[in-house]
């Protein structure tokens, strides 16, 4: 298994570079910056956990669209590599994404090295899909057509993804905004009034106290702490959960149960799939080595083991076609598998799988627009039987109060 290391080194000319790289141990590291001519000053393995520093220091999805959508107009226009990438360095948006080309342009025109090669020393810069496309694509000789499919490939894959976060985002404010005001009317209100009665002489309802004791028990500082830390303690293992493959299984499947957004995150993760078999495969690229490729892409435990099995089915030579591989996998629905079926005897199986991307990107647009008001109206709703018990509980004493006064 190959670690990943991060590095600062200088060139024999003396420009600092630094960026990661994948090796299978420190050694071998060494052995490979020696060879792309470069002295390093810091060698450092990094840890594959999750952790927000280094989701945050990921290169994003529109830095990596302008380089490639910049690089094969340019390409296409004839401009050379040395030129091309000193444009690209100087325009990059940021100084990482700039010391991530100034590294690549070093190893290509220094090393020797294949731009697929430098890239793949850029693991956070550049996926292994964009590797294996650029590889493909330097091996058929239209590396700026595949440059072009990759920048399509993100756009569309970054579009769904915001249309997502779009649709969960206004339903999130509404839903904490409701958990605030409920909070407020048990916590303040509520109280505000016993007092009221209390002082009155007015007997209070048996709801009105029960809920006045677990509003009690809720703020008293003990539990408060209690709670803090049986959260924290629950947040630690459910984070040490999901890091084992039977965790992020269960995750994984747990979300995709989520009525209505279960099957939106399903079909958005079946999209990315085809979308990702269908550019590598009209790249040139082998089914075996497409399949492995989409494994991380897929981003969801359950897929990325179903695209692992088809991948060893067809590299055993179990499954003699990609349709009977994915079927064997039971993770593929019967469309997805009749259009690949179709492709398979048509000879044309990346437009198939283009057409079952496109199908359930527009159907997962659909789901999506009504995922908001649908949660919207119960998150309405709830706070609307919050309010009724509320004023339930304080009409019957106030009635009492109205009823003593006269």
């Amino acid at each position: 298994m190959s670690l990943t290391f991060a590095y600062e080194a200088r060139t024999p000319s003396g420009e600092p570079v630094a960026g990661t790289m994948r090796a299978l141990d420190r050694s071998s590291a060494l052995a490979t910056l020696r060879e792309r001519m470069l002295i390093p000053s810091r060698l450092e393995p990094t840890t594959n956990t999750f952790s927000l520093g280094r989701l945050f220091q990921r290169s994003k999805p529109n830095e990596r669209l302008a380089f490639f959508r910049a690089y094969a107009a340019l390409e296409h226009a004839g401009v050379d590599f040395s030129t091309s990438f000193a444009l690209l360095i100087d325009q990059a948006r940021t100084p990482r994404m700039r010391d991530a080309l100034a590294s690549i342009r070093s190893d290509v025109e220094g090393g020797g090295e294949k731009l697929w090669s430098a890239m793949s020393h850029r693991p956070d810069e550049f996926s292994d899909l964009e590797v294996a496309m650029v590889a493909a694509g330097e091996e058929a000789g239209n590396r700026e057509d595949i440059f072009d499919r990759l920048a399509g490939f993100l756009e569309r894959d970054e579009r769904l993804r915001k249309q997502l976060s779009a649709a969960l985002f206004y339903p999130a404010l509404v839903l904490v905004a409701a958990l605030i005001i409920s909070a407020y009317l048990f916590i303040v209100v509520i109280p505000q009034f016993a007092r009221l009665f209390a002082s009155f002489g007015v007997e209070l309802t048996p709801l009105m106290s029960f809920l006045l004791g677990l509003t009690s028990l809720l703020v008293n500082p003990f539990v408060v702490v209690v709670g803090f830390a049986v959260i924290t303690v629950g947040v630690s293992s459910l984070t040490g959960a999901l890091q084992t493959r039977e965790g992020s299984l269960a995750f994984d499947a747990l979300r995709m149960r989520i009525p209505l957004l279960g099957e939106a995150i399903r079909k958005t993760i079946v999209a990315r799939i085809c979308r990702v078999l269908a550019t590598l495969l009209q790249s040139g690229v082998n089914q075996v080595r497409a399949l492995e490729v989409a494994i991380p892409v897929a981003e969801s435990p359950i897929y990325s083991s179903a695209i692992e099995t088809a991948r060893e089915r067809i590299a055993g030579g179990v499954s003699s076609s990609l349709e009977e591989a994915l079927a064997a996998t039971g993770q593929f629905s019967p469309l997805v598998l009749g259009f690949v079926r179709v492709g398979g005897s048509a000879g044309n199986i990346p437009a198939m799988l283009v057409k079952v991307a496109e199908y359930y990107e527009e159907d997962v647009e659909s789901l999506l627009s009504a995922v908001p008001t649908i949660i919207q109206t119960a998150v309405t709703l709830g706070l609307g039987g919050v309010v009724a018990v509320i004023v339930y509980v304080v009409y019957v004493p106030l009635s009492t109060l109205s009823s003593s006064i006269h």
